[in-house]
């Protein structure tokens, strides 16, 4: 799990991040982020992103909990079944967003080493440069608005 500060209220950083679509102007290396179905309780966004080099393509199942967190589950692509939950949380005048990444690679026994010495390293790395953009762009275009 990371975590970052933001200068701005939890409501306004919801409202700013569940704007799916938009994520490309935010996310590093972000080239596509599109609602491609939408389901009872959430939808499927079409991504797309270069990562480490090279470009990627996945869809993600994504469904918030008003205010408060937005959950997404690769369901296709090269970490499907990963699970990244951004959770916001009201800290002083502040905003703490949270980033967990749940990951189970499947076969179990050399997914267990892969996830553990390969991926766990990238993600975090990732999570990081995450937080940092979102923080950078949020609070200009939230200071603006």
């Amino acid at each position: 799990m990371d975590s970052i500060l933001i200068n701005c209220s939890q409501d306004s950083l919801y409202r700013f991040l569940s704007d799916v679509e938009r994520h490309p102007e935010v996310l590093p290396g972000y080239l596509e982020s599109r609602i491609v179905e939408q389901k009872d309780g959430f939808c499927v966004v079409q991504r797309e992103a270069i990562i480490r080099g090279k470009r990627r393509r996945w869809k993600s199942e994504v469904w918030f909990e008003e205010g408060k967190a937005i959950h997404f589950r690769q369901a296709e692509g090269l970490l499907k079944g990963m699970r990244v939950d951004w959770c916001l949380e009201h800290d002083s005048k502040m905003s703490r967003l949270k980033i967990i990444h749940e990951l189970n690679l499947k076969p179990r026994w050399r997914g267990w080493w892969i996830e553990r010495w390969v991926a766990k390293s990238a993600i975090e790395q990732t999570a990081r440069l995450v937080l940092e953009a979102i923080k950078n762009v949020a609070e200009k275009r939230i200071a603006l608005a």
